[in-house]
């Protein structure tokens, strides 16, 4: 299956995984996708935005309060070009202000501004990802539609083991072709 025609915002989030980000982006444009990456201002501390503009071939989107080149603002924009929403990886702090619908950043307000299916890859600490805060949060998105691809066991940055690791690149661009094709 391929992506050719499709258009995919990436959202990419403060996580220690930000850098699979690199790769996730790589695999998306050699199907043939067009990709538009957005990023935190965390993300920004893991991964270099000129990395993931290279990789995707678009400017990526990092400043809400930046002045837009085009009349739009830019989370208008790229939330209603969007094909598919992915976020990958996605922190406890994005899954809970997409939860309550909060918009302090990029992601988040283009999260609420877009009408695209959402998918989110969420990667973080074992004890973060079972805390009862950020399962509701979890099934409060499932709940409204979104979909979730789940982490996987192994080696946190942290140095424990568990499940919170980002899936894989291939895991989730599997998942990303059967939403959009």
């Amino acid at each position: 299956m391929n992506l050719e025609g499709k258009k995919i915002a990436l959202a990419v989030t403060g996580s220690i995984a930000a850098y699979k980000a690199a790769d996730i982006c790589s695999a998306l444009t050699k199907s043939g996708a067009e990709v538009r990456v957005l990023m935190t201002p965390e993300a920004k501390a893991f991964i270099a935005p000129l990395t993931l503009q290279t990789l995707s071939r678009n400017p990526v989107a990092q400043d809400m309060w930046a002045l837009p080149e085009k009349w739009q603002p830019e989370h208008i924009e790229i939330a209603t070009w969007a094909d598919l929403f992915l976020v990958a990886p996605a922190t406890a702090n994005i899954i809970a202000c997409f939860a309550v619908g909060l918009a302090p950043d990029i992601v988040s307000a283009t999260y609420l501004a877009t009408r695209a299916p959402a998918l989110i890859a969420p990667a973080m600490n074992c004890n973060m990802l079972e805390h009862p805060a950020t399962q509701a949060n979890l099934e409060i998105l499932r709940s409204r539609g979104n979909k979730i691809v789940e982490p996987a066991n192994g080696r946190l940055a942290c140095g424990t083991e568990g499940k919170g690791c980002l899936a894989s690149v291939e895991t989730i661009v599997e998942t990303v072709k059967n939403i959009l094709v």
